[in-house]
């Protein structure tokens, strides 16, 4: 039996009816290629239940301790069956794009069952006509909660899935051994009970003092810092818009395909710009494009919170969460492609300056050793800052959290692995998140809403393609002086 750590417990606290905490991961197959029959339904879970002891987390539900004063456990789920966690739909005829998003759609509003271990396999037939996946492939959807596993170990536990060379490969280990299970039952007595939640406390407050002492100095001089940026700059938070409000329990979702060596081409547009830089530079004018069309762009920058992975390099990704929010302004404000990268590189490059000198991983670790007995209060506090919008200081739009995966092709029983991406959770105030997710030279960035939020998202996701073509126009590269130099299409033009 083991505990969970208090930033994973928060995901619980913030849990609402409407607005679960789950992460959903999209994976699409093409099994044109695979030996013998096309796979059957069973065969796929027959699979599937053969790599659940790459983790711990796939066979143990959560159980909360009385009152949130102690930390939730992780126990055996005696009920445990593969076939409740393993479901089988198939997309009705033409079996096209948009009916897939619909379905995606809702699949992920639905809350998963913390009765029971927190996840959930769809396995869908029936994609015939869905532009640039052959026909007679299939997808495999894994909804996990937030508090088993963040994006990063979500990504990693699935790819114990996959082979790296078909159904002769070699699997793709992600944890060496298979834990052992423990056998332990929450039959507490009373006192053993309220030992438990003391214990959890005190220790809890001991173990984030040494993180508390080394973050608290660097925190005063950063906020000093951003207090007078905002003063000086008149930036004081991010603009009011439709992203800030509150979510319906339904949800939109689509995607979009790029190709990743275009999007590192893009990059290149600007000196020291990353690919995340070019992803916020073109999400920064998808949504600049979106609002204009709705006649709602608001004259300051549309902030976005970006979560950083900040496991060291003997942490495991087997599950838990183990990230750190820093925030980015999407420079929405600036029309021109090239100088919103210019400015978004320098911002990020700032954030991560000042996140580096704080120290990443103990930001993370204040929010993991947090008190049990505030997280409740933690995740009101959480979701009231949301306020649909309507509190003092708003102080981000969106949300891009990028995952990035293997450059070496998957398969899963032989069918090869051609699409993978991802589902973020929404909260009121936070309405939108972007998934970027690159795998085999492509880039696939998705989004998820509410249908209150963006009525829309055919147009919103053409914006993002919008955006992306004209970044990619404009790269031209030209010899100089035996280096490879990016100029704008118009000045290649002109010469």
């Amino acid at each position: 039996m083991s505990k969970l750590s208090g930033q994973d417990a928060l995901f619980l606290k913030v849990d609402r009816p409407h607005a679960a905490s789950h992460c959903t991961m999209i994976y699409i197959y093409d099994q044109s290629g695979a030996e013998g029959q096309r796979l059957g339904f069973r065969e796929i879970v027959r699979h599937i239940g053969e790599r659940l002891d790459v983790s711990p987390v796939f066979r143990r539900k959560i159980v909360q301790v009385p009152f949130g004063l102690g930390y939730p456990y992780w126990v055996e789920d005696d009920l445990f069956d593969i076939d409740f966690h393993v479901r089988h739909f198939a997309l009705p005829k033409p079996g096209d794009w948009r009916q897939f998003c619909i379905l995606v759609s809702r699949i992920h509003a639905r809350s998963v069952d913390l009765a029971r271990a927190p996840w959930e396999m769809y396995v869908i037939e029936g994609l015939d006509n869905v532009e640039g996946i052959p026909k007679g492939s299939f997808a495999i959807l894994t909804k996990s909660h937030h508090a088993a596993m963040d994006g990063t170990a979500a990504a990693e536990l699935t790819w114990a899935l996959h082979d790296l060379a078909g159904a002769q490969g070699k699997p793709v280990a992600v944890i060496g051994e298979k834990p052992e299970a423990s056998k332990e039952r929450l039959g507490w007595g009373v006192l053993d009970t309220v030992g438990r939640m003391l214990t959890d406390n005190i220790s809890a407050s001991a173990r984030m003092a040494r993180p508390l002492v080394r973050v608290l100095p660097k925190l005063a001089v950063a906020s000093v810092r951003s207090m007078a940026r905002s003063v000086f700059t008149s930036e004081g938070g991010a603009p009011r818009t439709r992203f800030n409000t509150n979510v319906l329990a339904s949800r939109v979702w689509n995607s979009v395909t790029l190709d990743l060596a275009v999007v590192k081409q893009i990059k290149g547009l600007v000196p020291d710009a990353t690919v995340n830089d070019a992803v916020l530079a073109m999400v920064g004018g998808a949504m600049r494009r979106y609002l204009e069309a709705h006649d709602e762009l608001p004259d300051k920058s549309l902030m976005t919170l970006a979560p950083v992975n900040t496991r060291q390099g003997s942490e495991t990704t087997a599950s838990g969460n183990t990230v750190s929010m820093l925030t980015f302004p999407l420079r929405t404000d600036i029309e021109d492609p090239v100088e919103r990268l210019e400015a978004i590189q320098a911002a990020t490059s700032e954030s991560k300056a000042m996140q580096d000198a704080i120290g990443a991983s103990d930001l993370t670790n204040l929010q993991k050793f947090a008190p049990p007995a505030t997280l409740g209060l933690a995740g009101r506090l959480a979701t009231l800052m949301g306020m649909g919008g309507k509190g003092p200081v708003i102080l981000h739009n969106c949300m891009v959290t990028n995952v990035p995966g293997p450059n070496q092709p998957l398969y899963l029983l032989g069918a090869k692995l051609v699409y993978w991406c991802g589902v973020g959770p929404l909260v009121d105030g936070l309405s939108l998140i972007w998934n970027p997710t690159s795998y085999c030279g492509k880039m696939f960035v998705s989004l998820t809403s509410s249908p209150n939020v963006v009525p829309d998202p055919d147009f919103l996701a053409q914006c993002l393609k919008d955006s992306y073509e004209e970044m990619s126009g404009l790269v031209v590269v030209q010899e100089t002086k035996g280096k490879t130099r990016p100029r704008r299409a118009a000045q290649a033009r002109k010469g």
